[in-house]
């Protein structure tokens, strides 16, 4: 019997087997489409991660990863998502698709959703094949990087409901073909376009035609040449979320005649700074909109009333616009409102208590506005706030007394913002009324006092950033104990010292540090080693006097800022094997070679240590901000730096440099500023110095450098400093400098030994603020163009741009320039107000001829320095119309005549020399000339009288008008002498005439006499000439 019922119970086995295997393979996936999705697979490259290492060919396909099927008997792929889930990963390569996409996917007749999205294709074209999937519905190859163009097949796909493109590297323009999908409800082209610099649209005529769209992102391309984009979404009837950020469109009307598009709920123009206009009216309209993002549009005047109605608002973005008034009070309605910006507009006034009535907001900021304090006391009821901006809005007092009765408010007087304290009342411990605060920002505002114990009770603060106030006392251990989210820190900027002991391991893993300008020295901070995700450190000016911890080297540290401490030490051997890109360790004690540099460095700063030996013969590739100035670095200029396309600044002034200039360099080259200043380099500028097309600064003054300027440098038009002072240059300044580098504002070639006349082409230069060609053998005669340099000439409100900006979020890099001039008799050195100065100096050469009067037209010039030169004439009587002038020296020349009275209208004049001329007459007075009292500015001019010198002047004639009226009277004593002597011969001779003419007895003896006379002569010459022929015979 037992053996009975096992035998029927392993026949039941395996019927229940058989039955299973034939389920199985009745269900199991087709075997062509098996085939063909393994034939795709054999073409792509899965990733270190293997993500298809599910598609085994022994297991059904239907069971594969991102394969969808039939659940009917057909078991027909229906569904490809192949979409990496892992794009905001670091690491979401590791688990990216690439490689070829075979057409053997075509055997997928039933395929309605594909989703290639977050891949990487490395700019492959789209296979024109997906579109003969007809019975496709969705369409997501967004953010793989496919490149080509378009397909216009895909305007075949009728069946397609939604089509994402963003994030590929398009060539061309949208195809129009696309209005043939007339199902589509959802379409992104995002950021889907290479080139966005050109436009990525002919005009949006077709979209018109997809009036079944809901969704359009065309955010990040280039529609500057769609003129009626709003007339045709206004089509657009079901349209829900219209997405054009930067999209650069030309225009936007300011009405409609009919609003077609009411249904919409989302709307983004955010960073369209070209719009440039008032708000549109037919915006207000639109009252179904939950989401409002008009960042950075330039829009300006007031804020319509209307925009009160828009209740349904969660999202209100009006960052960055010129608006007008006080903040609205209709604002404050918005009660769904969880994300409030009205960061950088030009609101004023006061922030009202009915900011408590915003009790969803999540997210505030009004940061960078002109609104005065204090901030209300509603501000505790915000208590699901994550996140508040409060940047640059001039708040004071301390941080615990923020709002209430008590605070500091702003009170604003002739443009100064001035903190005054009110005198009642307190609001403490307003922070622990927000224990969901994530992101706290108060930076670049007046508080002071220390920072309260209070801020650790905000457990879930990520981001924290109260640099640039006017905080002090100490933060200790007990601040950050409960702060185990905190991965940004940046206090920079304030009076605050950190004191934590030696052994102290912070709760939090911060990524970012910027403790600048606090005391945290002298020894560098120990618990930093502990810090095992940090990326930024900035520790500039923290009173650091130790050395380096050799741990410090394997954090994983990408930027790194210990300038002006007091650091000594050399750098370790190892640089090379570390991460960093930026490094600024300038004003320290370093000492030592420079290692060999990180592969991935892009800054470098060591200027101003004691770094010697030469420089390492490579260079990374990577490098653009090279400073190594003020330091004992020897030997050549490595060639290597030639091959450094990405290098924008380049400085090793002042140190001892020598050799030859690298004759390499290249086009195409991004350097805009080179400083070699104060070595000791020899030999001539190379031609190749041409190939630097973009640079805008060079510096090679205090060289050894010599021979002629090199044509080649004519093609550097984007000059607009050029110093090669001080070196061995000779032959004639080039007329090329006036002609084509047009851009110029500063140019020194003083102390040189250019010979020959100066080119009146200099002139030319419209931005040129100093002109200082001193010290040299020029000759002839100052051009009388000089007088029609503009900027010399003409006042400008608008300060010439001399500052160039580049780095990134954490570095930011400002270039100005920097020349050392002979000002007022002293040697200084001009870099931050460089853009204020204008100078013509022509010392020290072999000119002659007279000052030209045109000099005069130069009302905004402050340095005249003519001196030492053979230059002859009067001083012009314009040089009082220079109303700028600070500084005036026409020393050691051959000026003669009076001192013009028109030099006490120089009412800025505090420096004047006018020593070993031949000036004379009297000195003249009054004005800024009465504090010029030195005796030295008019010596070696032995006519010259009255004060400041010794001598009087005799006779009451004033001095100054001594030339003019001596001419004057001389002029006029000349009239009367050759008046009277016409006078004298019309009478005498006719008065002779009238007597011989009348009185016949007086004609008759005067013409006697007169015969007489002649005869008397004419023995008297015969006689003597026969005596001399006779003795000389």
């Amino acid at each position: 019997m037992v053996a009975h019922h096992h035998l029927l119970l392993l026949h039941l086995t395996l019927m229940l087997s058989v039955i299973a295997i034939q389920t199985l393979a009745a269900y199991a996936c087709i075997a062509v489409e098996r085939e063909a999705l393994l034939t795709f697979k054999a073409g792509i490259s899965d990733g270190i991660r293997h993500s298809l290492s599910s598609w085994d060919e022994h297991q059904d396909c239907c069971r594969w990863r991102g394969v969808v099927c039939d659940n009917t008997t057909t078991r027909n792929i229906l569904e490809l998502n192949l979409g990496n889930p892992y794009q905001d990963w670091d690491n979401w390569t590791d688990y990216a698709l690439s490689g070829e996409i075979n057409p053997s996917l075509l055997a997928l007749n039933h395929l309605s959703r594909l989703d290639l999205s977050n891949n990487n294709f490395f700019g492959v074209s789209i296979p024109e094949f997906i579109a003969s999937f007809h019975n496709l519905t969705y369409l997501n190859l967004s953010n793989s990087k496919f490149g080509g163009k378009i397909p216009r097949q895909f305007g075949n796909l009728s069946k397609l409901h939604s089509l994402d493109l963003s994030g590929s590297v398009f060539i061309g323009t949208i195809p129009p073909y696309l209005g043939n999908l007339s199902s589509l409800q959802y379409l992104s082209l995002n950021d889907a376009f290479n080139d966005t610099s050109i436009p990525n649209a002919d005009n949006l005529e077709w979209v018109s035609q997809l009036a079944s769209l809901e969704y359009l992102n065309f955010g990040e391309i280039n529609l500057t040449n769609a003129v009626n984009w709003l007339h045709i979404i206004n089509r657009l009837q079901f349209i829900k979320v219209l997405l054009l950020s930067y999209t650069s469109v030309p225009s936007i009307p300011n009405s409609l005649s009919y609003v077609n598009f009411t249904g919409l709920t989302t709307l983004d123009l955010s960073y369209n700074w070209q719009l440039n206009t008032t708000l549109p009216s037919w915006l207000w309209n639109l009252t179904n909109l939950s989401y409002l993002n008009l960042e950075d549009c330039q829009f300006h005047g007031k804020i319509p009333n209307a925009l009160g109605n828009f209740t349904s608002l969660t999202y209100l973005d009006l960052g960055y616009n010129n608006l007008e008034g006080p903040l609205p009070s209709w604002l404050w309605n918005l009660t769904n409102l969880s994300y409030l910006n009205l960061e950088g507009c030009l609101f004023h006034g006061k922030i009202p208590n009915a900011v408590g009535n915003l009790t969803s907001l999540t997210y505030l900021d009004l940061g960078y506005n002109n609104l005065e304090g204090p901030l209300p006391r509603s501000i505790i009821k915000l208590c699901n706030l994550r996140g508040i901006d409060l940047t640059y809005l001039g708040i004071g007092g301390n941080i615990q007394r923020v709002g209430g009765d008590v605070g500091l408010h702003m009170e604003q007087h002739g443009g100064d913002h001035f903190v005054k304290q009110q005198s009642s009342g307190n609001l403490s411990n307003w922070l622990e009324q927000m224990p969901n605060l994530k992101h706290l920002d108060l930076s670049n505002n007046s508080l002071v006092g220390p920072v309260p114990l209070e801020i650790g009770s905000l457990q879930n603060l990520n981001f924290l950033d109260l640099s640039s106030n006017s905080l002090h006392g100490v933060l200790s251990e007990a601040h950050f104990v409960n702060l185990t989210k905190l991965n940004q820190l940046l206090l920079s900027s304030n009076s605050l010292i950190i004191s934590v002991g030696h052994n102290w391991i912070p709760p939090f893993q911060l990524t970012a540090l910027a403790l600048g300008s606090c005391r945290v020295g002298p020894q560098f901070p120990a618990w930093l080693r502990w810090q095992r995700q940090i990326y930024k450190v900035n520790l500039y000016n923290t009173n650091i006097t130790s050395t380096l911890p050799h741990w410090l080297w394997s954090l994983p540290i990408h930027e790194l800022d210990l300038s002006y401490n007091n650091i000594s030490g050399k750098l370790p051997p190892y640089l090379k094997s570390t991460n960093f890109f930026a490094l600024d360790l300038k004003s320290n004690n370093l000492e030592g070679p420079l290692p060999p540099l990180p592969d991935g460095l892009e800054w470098l700063d060591l200027s101003n240590n004691f770094i010697s030996e030469p420089l390492p013969k490579l260079l990374p590739t990577s490098i653009n901000y090279l400073s190594l100035s003020n330091n004992s670095i020897s030997g050549n200029i490595p060639s290597s730096i030639c091959g450094r396309t990405n290098l924008e600044v380049l400085d090793l002034s002042a140190n001892h440099l020598s050799g030859e200039l690298p004759r390499c360099w290249l086009q195409g080259s991004r350097l805009f500023m080179m400083d070699l200043s104060n070595n000791n380099i020899t030999g001539e500028i190379p031609p190749s110095i041409g190939s630097l097309t973009s640079l805008k600064s060079l510096d090679l003054n205090s060289n050894n450098l010599y021979g002629e300027l090199p044509s080649e440098l004519q093609h550097c038009k984007y000059l607009f400093l050029l110093d090669l002072g001080n070196n061995n240059f000779s032959r004639k300044i080039p007329i090329w400098i006036g002609e084509k580098l047009l851009n110029l504002r500063y140019l020194q070639l003083r102390s040189n030994m250019f010979d020959g006349n100066i080119p009146p082409q200099l002139a030319q230069f419209t931005f040129l603020r100093v002109l200082d060609i001193s010290d040299n053998k020029l000759s002839g005669s100052i051009p009388r163009s000089f007088g029609n340099f503009t900027t010399m000439m003409i006042y400008s409100v608008e300060k010439d741009n001399d500052e160039f900006y580049f780095g990134n979020d954490f570095y930011t890099f400002t270039y100005i320039g920097s020349l050392v001039l002979v000002m007022k008799g002293n040697t200084y050195t001009y870099s931050k107000i460089l853009g204020e100065v204008t100078t013509m100096d022509l010392s020290r050469n072999n000119l002659s001829g007279v000052i030209p009067e045109e000099i005069g037209d130069l009302r905004q010039l402050r340095n005249l320095n003519f001196s030492r030169n053979h230059l002859v004439g009067m001083i012009p009587e314009k040089i009082g119309d220079m109303l700028s002038l600070e500084s005036l020296d026409l020393s050691s020349n051959k000026l003669s005549g009076a001192i013009p009275q028109s030099i006490t209208k120089l009412t800025f004049l505090d420096h004047l020399n006018l020593s070993y001329n031949n000036l004379s007459g009297r000195i003249p007075s009054g004005n800024q000339l009465d504090g010029l009292d030195d005796p030295s500015i008019y010596i070696g001019n032995a006519y010259l009288c009255g004060p400041p010198t010794s001598k009087n002047c005799s006779g009451d004639t004033a001095a100054p008008n001594s030339t003019s009226n001596y001419a004057n009277e001389s002029e006029t004593s000349m009239w009367w002498l050759y008046l009277g002597m016409g006078v004298g011969f019309v009478v005498g001779f006719w008065g002779v005439c009238v007597v011989l003419l009348f009185y016949g007895t007086w004609r008759y003896a005067y013409f006697q006499m007169i015969d007489n006379l002649f005869d008397n002569i004419y023995v008297t010459v015969v006689v003597t000439m026969n005596r001399l022929k006779i003795k000389y015979g």
